[in-house]
């Protein structure tokens, strides 16, 4: 399977995607999450510099991952410059090439987490960012999300139950939907991982590859939490996936000799979890 990793557009982008082709990634996710508030002059600014950075060190961007809402937002709350950096990010996406806009669903708390309502709403949001992907030639991809328990009460996040987000996107029913999984958000919710995974099938299509413990989303290298690779990839190979294993670790640093490690540690991650991506 191809390996990838995903960089946030920042200053250090330029460091760390020539770190990353190092470390032996030929494909990145670029996560736009800062250009929040950003002009068009800006937006036409970073696709220029990111599209010259990518021919530089000889990168593909595969998926990007756009602006999202705080998750304790209720779902029917929209904002216009959340919208704009949203939409913004698919079709910056789209001139880089990506073929999946990573998108996180959201939840009607208003509604006291009502799944119906939820559905309806994030049909509705999809369809309208489905909408821009398609008329600049790219694809969404929403992405499973968690139970939160911290210090407010417990929220079920939609799309935190695998089987709520297979009908979220059967109902919206484009070639063009499909599902990013998860592999760390999976890990912290109660199901049986493989399972999800199997009965998901070739909805999913693009991945965010991370580890925990089980208890906080801590965003770990593969190799550092107890996801069970060696059940949830066979899984994955049954679904017949032929699409990226893009990384979504976090490194807290941002000296050049760590980040240098942190990738190539990373990459050596994905080397070892992709062995278990056969099927008996």
């Amino acid at each position: 399977m191809e390996k990838a990793i995903q960089i946030a557009y920042d200053s250090f982008f330029e460091m760390k995607c020539e770190l990353a082709k190092k470390a032996g990634f030929k494909s990145i996710s670029v996560n736009f999450y800062g250009m929040l508030g950003k002009s068009e002059s800006d937006w036409s600014k970073a696709v220029d510099n990111i599209g010259r950075i990518l021919d530089k060190t000889g990168i593909e961007c595969i998926q990007i991952h756009p602006y999202y809402y705080d998750l304790l937002l209720s779902s029917e709350i929209e904002k216009p410059e959340c919208e704009y950096a949203i939409e913004q990010a698919i079709i910056a996406g789209a001139h880089l090439g990506s073929k999946w806009a990573a998108i996180h669903p959201r939840t009607s708390i208003s509604s006291g987490y009502r799944t119906t309502v939820s559905l309806e709403d994030n049909k509705k949001m999809l369809e309208r960012y489905l909408e821009c992907a398609i008329k600049h030639g790219t694809g969404i991809a929403a992405e499973n999300l968690l139970i939160f328990a911290g210090i407010v009460p417990i929220v079920p996040f939609y799309s935190s139950n695998y089987e709520d987000l297979a009908v979220l996107v059967d109902s919206v029913n484009d070639a063009k939907c499909k599902i990013c999984w998860d592999f760390g958000h999976a890990n912290l919710m109660d199901f049986n991982h493989a399972e999800a995974i199997e009965f998901l099938g070739k909805r999913i299509v693009c991945t965010h590859v991370h580890n925990n413990f089980g208890r906080e989303d801590s965003h770990f290298p593969p190799e550092c939490g107890n996801i069970k690779w060696n059940e949830v990839m066979p899984a994955l190979a049954k679904t017949g996936y032929n699409g990226a294993l893009t990384l979504e670790t976090h490194c807290a640093y941002q000296e050049e000799d760590i980040l240098e490690s942190f990738a190539k540690y990373n990459f050596d991650c994905l080397k070892f979890i992709e062995k278990y991506a056969k099927i008996d």
